[in-house]
């Protein structure tokens, strides 16, 4: 395996663990939310779980920047590489979203009516929270790409 590819995984090994580390986050804050609306004061999640999210946010956020750099030079240097197309990107894309939107919203409603809230939080909900992220970002990073000026331009050979 070559070593863009080895850079490639070590890009989204790193952006799965960021996006675990929001979505745990966020789904530890709304629970303690939704458990804390009968009582008199703000129900607030512990610190440390917002440091978490936080830290989740930086982790997708460089190794989605890092996997644009990465692409962008690789595109660069073999401009005969073939991509897939922006209609297929558009679908996953879409599909992504659609999936992470209607699973939230579901969840929510479902934690809603349980008496007492759960305390817990829900892994396989994570999981799945994290692929369908996930299949949103990979297709922004190769559209972003597509579409940022200059990127078939070649590299200097100085």
């Amino acid at each position: 395996m070559s070593s863009f590819m080895w850079k490639m995984a070590g890009a989204l090994v790193v952006a799965v663990i960021g996006l675990s580390m929001l979505f745990w986050a966020l789904e530890r804050t709304s629970l303690v939310a939704f458990a804390g609306e009968g009582t008199a004061g703000t129900a607030r999640a512990p610190m440390h779980v917002y440091l978490l999210m936080f830290a989740g946010l930086v982790l997708v956020y460089f190794a989605g920047f890092y996997a644009l750099l990465r692409w962008s030079r690789y595109l660069r240097e073999n401009p005969d590489a073939q991509q897939l197309p922006l209609w297929f990107l558009t679908l996953i894309g879409i599909f992504g979203a659609g999936s992470l939107l209607t699973a939230i919203a579901i969840h929510a409603g479902w934690v809603r009516q349980q008496d007492p809230v759960p305390s817990a939080v829900n892994e396989g909900f994570i999981l799945f929270q994290v692929v369908m992220g996930a299949l949103v970002l990979i297709p922004l990073v190769l559209v972003g790409v597509r579409w940022a000026p200059g990127y078939k331009h070649r590299v200097s050979e100085a």
